[in-house]
Formats: C-alpha cells, structure tokens, sequence
C-alpha cells in the first residue's frame, strides 16, 4: 500500500465532496454557473489545505459540458459522462496542465507556456493551467508569467497554488482572484477520517481519530497519511494508546490527569507527570496542543451543557461526564487563564534548551500565584432592586423605615447591591468585560470614606500594590459603572491597571463597601480637574515630594517616626 493511497482514493471529486472552504465552494460554483469564470485564480493557505485538489475539481467542472447541480449545497458537479470528464478521470487531458513550479523555475519554462497559451482548447471551452507552488519562480520567470496575465486570451484560465504568499509579487497578485484556504478544524478532520474508516471497515476508537486529527494540525493530506501508517502497522482493533505508542506522543488519558491535578493545585505531580511524559519519549509540543484542546471543550461546557449536542456530539457518554466533573473543580476564569497561558507557552517548547522548563513554569505560576485563587465569573445578572413596601398602597412612613430613609427628603432610599462582579480574567488583547451594575451612578463619597481601610487590607494581600495605591484618591467617571483612581506617578498606572490587579482591588472593595464598580487607574495629568494637593493630602504630604516618598516607605514597611 503506498504512503497516500488513502488520500489519492478519497480526494475530492466534486465541490459536494469538498470539506470546509465553504465560502470559495460557493463563490466558484456561481462563478461557473453563471458564466463569469475568472481568468487568473490565486490559491494561498497552509499545506494539506486542499488548494490543488480543488483547483483539478474547478477545472473538470468549468470544462463539464453538461454539469449538474447537486442536491447537497446545490453545488454545480461534473457529469463524469462528457467527453471533458472522461479525460480527465484517466489523466488524458490535454486541456488541463499541471505545472510544478518547483521543477519549472525558469524564465524560459513561462516563455514556453506563453506560447502554448495562444493555441486554442482541444476539446474543452478552457485551457487550463495549474501552477503549483507559484512561489518557487524566479524573477525572471514571474516578469514572463506578468506578461501574459496581463493580457490573456479569453480561452485561458491560470489557477497559481502556493504555501507562501509573501513571496509571489504584488504584480502578480493584483491580476488574480484570490482566496485564502484555512486550516481544517478537529471536527472536520475527524469527521472526513470517520467516513474513511467506515468505508474501509476499520475498527478504531473515537479518542484514537481525535489523536489523528491534534496530530496533523489542520492538515487534511497529513491526516489522511497519519492513518494510512497505523492501520498499516496495527491490524486489530485501534486505541488511543495505540496511536499514542505508534506516534509517539500522549495520550487523552494523560491530558485529563494533569489538567485535574492542575485544577486541584496539585504542584508537585502535575510536575512529575510533565517530567515522566517526557522521559517516556513523548512529544512536549503535542501534549501542549492537545491540552489546549481539552480545556476548549472544558471551557464550553463550563458556559453551557447543552453544547456539547452541538459541539462535541461525538464524544461517548464517559468522556462528556468526566470533562463535567474535572470542569467542576475550578471557576470560568480560571478555565480560560488555563487557555491563556498554554497558547502563550506552546512556541517556546521547542526553543527552549530544557523542553520542560516551559510548561513547568506555567504549572507553577498556575497553581501557586495569586491566579488560583480567582473567584468564580458571575454569569447571571443581579436581582432587581425591590420595590418600596407598601401596605395598603400606602409608602411605609420614614420614621417606620429608618435604616432606609434619607434624612434630607424623609423619603425611602434603596440600600446598595451588596455584590461586586469583578472583571474576568482575559485572553491575551482581548477587551476587558464590563461588570453588571445596578445601573445608578456609584456614589464616590462611600468609596473615598473607606478607601484608606480598602488599601491597609490590600498590604495583606499584595503589599506593592497597596503601596501605590497609598497616595491615590477615587473620584467620578464619566462611566456609571466605573471610577478613577487618581495616581501620582504615571509610571504605576499600568501596572495598577493589569487585569490580575484590578481583580484584586475588586474583591477587597467589594468585602469593605458592598458597591458594584469597577476600577481604572489613571494619571493626574488625564485628570484636570484634580487638584495635585488632593493626591498629597490623602497621605498627609502637604505637595511636599521628598516627604510624599518617606511616607510611600513608611507605608510599604509599616513604620512610624520616632523622634529624641
């Protein structure tokens, strides 16, 4: 059996066959339908994407003299019973060129084209040429290849095929059409390898196609390859420790024990399980990447059950409760900081001089920082704010409701929400999500009178953080929602403002005020309606710099002055 049997066996025929790329299947397939084929296509996108399998579909089906419409996707397909059709499925066409540009460099493989360019179709309505891996012509070869873009006979079609699009001329690009090929999903990919195996009649575990599938890293060809070898090497039933043994790298089995042993902040083996994978010959890389993939459907299901009907429909009824129960032992912010940091890590496994290292810090940074602790996400929003009793229709008098009454008016006021829904934990740049509120403007007065306790409980827990908050003085935003926090030093304000420290603040303001906001940091010159004297009066300084510092000091050591 040769290495891509497989592959050449189950390669698309037709747009209908076509796995993903949903958006070029449908823009081409009108394109053809309704008579405004192009004539200079531009196929980019990684390996195994599929670009000169569908550039052979689009060229059997423009040249089709009778295609036909299929009733999946109502995609246009070849009639395979033409003239046109039956050539080219024995590879006797003459009007459809294959042209491999890594073998055909030069200016004078171009100027040979041009010429068999002027001659007219044999058979078909198209002649057309498949340049495959169009980056690979030299410049002379491109200039010639120029010349006939620019002004090509109506019988020709040119479809360019490359990896690397940053190398084929802005000249060239300008005169195509192009369209970017993506990288395969998982699902997708184990959606087309479940077909396969089925027709083949191979007995292989759903865990097993999933390794596949993390394996070859959108690639459909690489796939389709990776299969081809295990059932090659393995005739009775295919696990997933199988696959693992055969590639070379971890299983499912091993993923779902660190993330739980993560989760439970379990540092010591989540480490030895790291440095044990690795002495078994295992790949760091892989067993990073199908982490990722595990905490994604974690991180899902943790939002909504219901998803995994639509999501992970394949996955056995074991599989769905233990990803619940591991989902179980942490909040939603912590899930996705999880995601955060292994996408981070991924690319310095295979720089770093001890592939461990990597992940082993993250481990670390995971399970022993202040990230642990991060408080679960508040997904439902907050009770409405309760009506006035009334008894007989009538308000309860002020002096029946004095805990609620406003001195000034006499008249019930409503308490605050005792809930602060602090800020999740983001992704790398992306924006920061808004708390819930009660929607009335924060009443900065409560926040400034009970500041300076906010920040003595703050050292407890971070004591730099409270030393630079020691100087600061709250006021109002344009925000409802939001308040300011005036700083004197502009060089603090972005370390205050790191979406870890904003988390901190929030919790301790919640435990001392009760009051729903969120804090954002800013310098005094962003602030000109405040007055430099307030930021040193907090701490007593008086605008007095050198005396400003002392106290800084005093505060982040808990000294007092003692004088003789």
């Amino acid at each position: 059996m040769s290495s891509n049997t497989l592959y050449r066996k189950y390669r698309p025929s037709q747009f209908n066959d076509v796995v993903g790329q949903q958006h070029i299947v449908r823009t081409l397939s009108n394109a053809i339908e309704n008579n405004r084929a192009g004539q200079a296509y531009l196929f980019t996108g990684p390996r195994g994407t599929g670009k000169t399998t569908f550039a052979r579909v689009f060229a059997k089906t423009v040249n089709c003299t009778a295609p036909i419409k299929k009733s999946k996707d109502h995609f246009l397909a070849p009639c395979l019973k033409c003239e046109n059709c039956q050539q080219f499925e024995n590879n006797t066409s003459a009007d459809i060129i294959e042209i491999d540009a890594a073998s055909n460099t030069g200016v004078d493989n171009i100027r040979e084209l041009r010429e068999t360019a002027k001659l007219s179709p044999f058979k078909g309505k198209y002649k057309i040429y498949i340049i495959d891996e169009v980056h690979m012509l030299s410049s002379g070869a491109f200039n010639a290849l120029l010349k006939i873009l620019e002004e090509p006979p109506a019988h020709i079609i040119f479809i360019l095929a490359t990896t690397e699009i940053h190398k084929v001329p802005e000249t060239i690009i300008s005169r195509c059409q192009r369209f970017d090929f993506s990288k395969f999903d998982i699902e997708e990919i184990i959606g087309k390898l479940s077909a396969i195996v089925k027709k083949e009649k191979i007995t292989i575990e759903e865990p097993a196609l999933e390794l596949i599938a993390i394996s070859a890293e959108g690639g459909m060809r690489d796939a389709e390859s990776l299969l081809e070898q295990i059932i090659t090497l393995e005739k009775n039933k295919i696990t997933s420790e199988k696959v693992a043994d055969i590639l070379g790298i971890s299983s499912n089995q091993s993923v779902e024990e660190l993330t739980a042993l993560v989760f439970d902040k379990k540092t010591a083996q989540a480490l030895l399980l790291i440095n044990k994978i690795y002495k078994d010959g295992y790949n760091l890389e892989f067993l990073a990447k199908s982490w990722l993939e595990y905490l994604r459907k974690i991180m899902l299901l943790n939002i909504d059950a219901s998803l995994d009907k639509k999501i992970f429909s394949k996955m056995t009824k074991e599989q769905k409760e233990s990803i619940k129960l591991i989902s179980q032992k942490t909040s939603l912010n912590f899930i996705i900081l999880c995601v955060d940091k292994i996408a981070e890590n991924i690319p310095k496994i295979k720089e770093s001089f001890i592939p461990q290292l990597p992940l082993e810090s993250m481990i670390v940074e995971l399970t022993k920082s202040d990230f642990a602790d991060a408080p679960l996400i508040k997904t439902s929003t907050p009770p409405p704010t309760p009506p006035k009793e009334v008894v007989e229709n009538k308000v309860i008098p002020a002096e029946k409701n004095d805990a609620l009454a406003d001195p000034a008016k006499k008249t019930p006021i409503q308490p605050p929400v005792a809930e602060v829904i602090v800020d999740q934990i983001p992704l790398k740049n992306a924006p920061i999500e808004t708390p819930l509120s009660t929607g009335e403007k924060i009443n900065v007065y409560e926040i400034e009178k009970k500041w300076k306790e906010i920040v003595d409980e703050l050292r407890d827990k971070n004591c730099s953080l409270a030393m630079m908050l020691s100087n600061s003085v709250p006021i109002e935003s344009s925000k409802s929602d939001t308040i300011h926090i005036v700083i004197r030093h502009s060089f603090q304000k972005d370390l205050i403002n790191k979406a870890e420290n904003r988390l901190t603040i929030g919790e301790i303001s919640n435990k001392i005020t009760g009051l729903v906001f969120k804090v954002v940091a800013v310098s005094e010159e962003e602030s000109p309606d405040i007055n430099p004297d307030m930021v040193d009066g907090a701490c007593g300084t008086n605008g007095n710099s050198q005396e400003s510092l002392l106290s800084d000091a005093m505060s982040l050591m808990g000294a007092t002055v003692i004088t003789e």
